[in-house]
């Protein structure tokens, strides 16, 4: 006999691609909202398209970048030999 309690709950949400094609999916974590949007699907992925595509840079690794690029640029100038 199966255990009562032993698998968890699944959610249904709305997955969203990047160009609006939806489709169910079911997810064991309670999300706030019903629906999922996708910021990289087979329409824009570099692996499917050949293309590559400049993403908007609010991601944090580019908030990283943005706060410690000095340092890059410091460390460059303090290497050289005179």
């Amino acid at each position: 006999m199966a255990k009562k309690g032993l698998h968890p709950l699944l959610y249904r949400i709305t997955v969203v691609g990047t160009k609006g094609g939806t489709f169910p999916l079911f997810s064991a974590v309670k999300h706030k909202a019903q629906s999922y949007f996708l910021q990289q699907d087979h329409d824009t992925h570099v692996t499917w398209t050949g293309k590559v595509v400049e993403s908007a840079a609010t991601g944090q690794v580019a908030k990283f970048k943005r706060r410690f690029d000095f340092l890059s640029a410091a460390n460059a100038v303090v290497g050289k030999k005179k």
